[in-house]
């Protein structure tokens, strides 16, 4: 009976939360409960049992991970403000204005007709929410897991589209806040609910290599547990089920089915960090250490606090994770933990969180969720201040971009900087694990050409809001001198400009004045480079590169042999006699022009509007990790073509293949790289920068 189910869900709800609620507590948390019921009665999930037990089941997720009385009750309330036809002053009369504020920012908006929008704003009013109580992310995980385990009452393309989403938003936003059990737990779901057939394939493969990878451990624990009495190290081995690890690393290509099968992970949990470092030692001096990461002293997103190490075995590699129990409870929960989490744990989110807090400094709903995403998803690296505080930033973020993600003051003082104490200047591009002191002078202001070179919003925000301070006529010199050193490219200045050149530029920017110009250059709405280059670069205009990248309307611009970008690929120009040059973000040839002339480097954005992208195409280079047969090449044209994929050229080379492929942007080269893998038994194939002459194979580079 439905009745009975529903009585049984509040009976086991009672029974978690008695081991550590007091007694008012727990009859709270009851009382919510027979609200929600009332509330949600004679309403079905498409399951065909009471709505109801979501929301209890929701309230048992966070009641194991022993959250408060309050949290628990917005859980059980957290969609009947969406659903029901009681409202947040109902719930505030009830249980309090804390309970009704949880659970209103927990509660999606539905107030346009427009579901794009409504998801957007909805996205975004989350984040506002947790920025004041970070609780609210906790119930929208726990909410968004009890949905994905109960997907299978859904439609194949519902199921789809929500697994599409949670891996998308869900499970990197858990990770930002150091809820990684559960982002583990949903990232399974996701795989699972989005290609069943790669997942399948792998479960199979783990099933059957188990008895030898259960061997394997076995001699690995062995050894480490001798190691542990040998140095009268207290502490307890734990074999680590890193299916998800695996997994992950599966799916994103980096790694082929004998890597995944003899892969295995332990963690070490130790009493004291002392200890942590003596094992470590330890290991050393009796392994073959290949990799070691200290996140200590040096703490991941999410507050993710350990000492990571792989070592080599005679047929298997071990990933090691060493921490204290803290540490260990603190990388599962993160926020959760509250004031009970590591301090390095708290500076950790705290940090993330103010990123995110750049995110919603805007007006329009969907421009947030689109750069929630960007952010989500985007490369990023970690740094340090000497004190050790973690700044998280985009991967090709300068030494500029971090002085503004440290403090308003550094931004705007600075002059230069220590890199793990070499002195570096403002342009350099940082990369993960650096030390970074920012060395200030109170006279020095703001340049314009750093908007060149920035990669951070935070950064291009608070420095175009000082540069529009400045006084109009000191703007207007300001833009002058900076198109005066864009123009030195081309052997130039301002000086050299004619009549013709004026009323060319000004009719290009839609000005009545130089002036203007100036000031556009002034403030950041426009690149001196773009305006130099459209003066004075020799070719004939692109227009497809226009329209596809934004902001260079009347520009030419052409694409980097060296790196050949696709749409979608991160992407910066480079200004050359030749033209504006398109690279791929993290090309070798942009970072060596980076660092001699920063002046000549500027950030790019592709337009993504259907009517623009829809007919391009671009060649992009694989190389597949066997070597394929005629029959296997033919099939491999086929699955092409079954895909509107194009096929330049197929050729076997020195045990690998290398494939050109005509595709319309990067998510096109990721569906035919997972559909290839799948035809060939999971072979990696890694996207090569440009096509490897064959007697040079030795410079395949991805």
């Amino acid at each position: 009976m439905p009745g009975a189910d529903v009585n049984q869900a509040k009976q086991q709800l009672k029974t978690i939360i008695e081991a550590y609620l007091s007694e008012r507590d727990v009859e709270r948390v009851l009382d919510a409960c027979d609200y929600a019921d009332m509330a949600h009665d004679g309403v079905t999930r498409k399951s065909g049992e009471p709505y109801v037990l979501h929301p209890i089941a929701v309230s048992c997720i966070l009641a194991h991970m022993r959250l408060d009385a309050e949290t628990l009750m917005a859980a059980l309330l957290h969609d009947v403000i969406e659903d029901t036809e009681f409202s947040k002053e109902d719930i505030t009369e009830k249980f309090g204005r804390v309970v009704a504020e949880l659970v209103d920012g927990v509660t999606k908006l539905s107030h346009s007709s427009d579901k794009e929008f409504n998801k957007a704003a909805s996205f975004r009013k989350i984040l506002q929410a947790t920025l004041q109580d970070p609780r609210v992310i906790i119930i929208k995980l726990s909410d968004r897991y009890h949905n994905m385990t109960t997907l299978d009452a859904l439609r194949p393309d519902k199921r789809a589209r929500i697994a599409q989403e949670t891996f998308d938003v869900f499970v990197p936003m858990a990770r930002i806040v150091g809820m990684n059990e559960m982002a583990d737990n949903l990232e399974h779901l996701c795989y699972q609910n989005l290609d069943l057939d790669m997942y399948n394939n792998i479960q199979e493969v783990l099933l059957q290599t188990k008895p030898k990878r259960c061997e394997y451990q076995a001699i690995w624990e062995s050894k480490l547990s001798s190691l542990l009495e040998q140095h009268q190290l207290t502490g307890r081995i734990k074999k680590k089920n890193n299916n998800i690890e695996l997994l992950r690393h599966f799916v994103k290509n980096d790694l082929n089915l004998q890597e995944l099968t003899h892969s295995h992970a332990f963690e070490i949990i130790l009493n004291s960090i002392a200890d942590c470092d003596r094992l470590a030692e330890v290991l050393r001096e009796n392994f073959k250490v290949l990799k070691y990461a200290d996140h200590i002293r040096r703490p991941l997103p999410g507050g993710n606090q350990s000492l990571l190490m792989t070592l080599k075995g005679e047929k298997t590699t071990l990933s090691l994770t060493i921490q204290t129990e803290l540490m260990r409870k603190a990388a599962r929960f993160g926020v959760v933990l509250g004031e009970n989490a590591p301090q390095a744990c708290r500076s950790a989110i705290q940090a993330s969180m103010q990123n995110l807090n750049v995110l919603i400094d805007g007006d329009c709903a969907k421009t947030t969720f689109n750069d929630l995403l960007d952010y989500l998803h985007q490369e990023k690296i970690w740094v340090y201040t000497p004190q050790g505080h973690l700044h998280e930033l985009p991967q090709g973020a300068t030494v500029v971009d971090f002085a503004y993600s440290a403090s308003l003051f550094l931004g705007n003082h600075a002059v230069g900087a220590k890199i793990d104490g070499e002195t570096k200047s403002l342009s350099t591009a940082l990369s993960h694990g650096q030390v970074i002191e920012i060395i200030t002078d109170v006279l020095a202001s703001p340049n314009p050409d750093w908007l060149s070179f920035i990669n951070t919003q935070k950064a291009r925000r608070a420095l175009q809001n000082i540069l529009r301070e400045q006084d109009i006529e000191e703007q207007r010199l300001v833009g002058q001198q900076a198109l005066d050193r864009a123009l030195k490219l081309f052997n130039r200045s301002t000086k050299d400009l004619t009549a013709d050149d004026w009323i060319d530029l000004l009719q290009w920017r839609h000005l009545e004045s130089k002036d203007r110009l100036f000031e556009q250059i002034a403030v950041g709405d426009l690149l001196p480079q773009l305006v130099a280059n459209h003066l004075f670069s020799q070719d004939h205009h692109s227009k497809d590169s226009q329209r596809l990248i934004q902001g260079t309307e009347g520009v030419d611009v052409k694409y980097a042999h060296c790196c050949n970008p696709v749409l979608g690929d991160p992407i910066q120009g480079h200004l050359s006699r030749r033209g504006l040059i398109v690279h791929r973000a993290r090309c070798r040839n942009l970072l060596h022009e980076q660092h001699l002339h920063p002046e000549n480097i500027m950030p790019l954005h592709w337009n993504n509007k259907h009517d623009v992208v829809e007919e391009v195409s671009f060649t992009a280079y694989l190389a597949i990790d066997m070597s394929l047969n005629d029959e296997q090449i033919s099939d491999l044209i086929y699955q092409c073509r079954k895909e509107h994929t194009g096929v330049e050229m197929v050729r076997p080379h020195e045990g690998k293949t290398y494939v050109n492929i005509v595709v319309n942007n990067r998510q096109h080269i990721a569906k035919i790289i997972r559909e290839l893998r799948m035809q060939f038994g999971f072979p990696r194939i890694g996207r090569l920068f440009q096509p490897i002459p064959m007697n040079e194979s030795s410079k395949v580079a991805s």
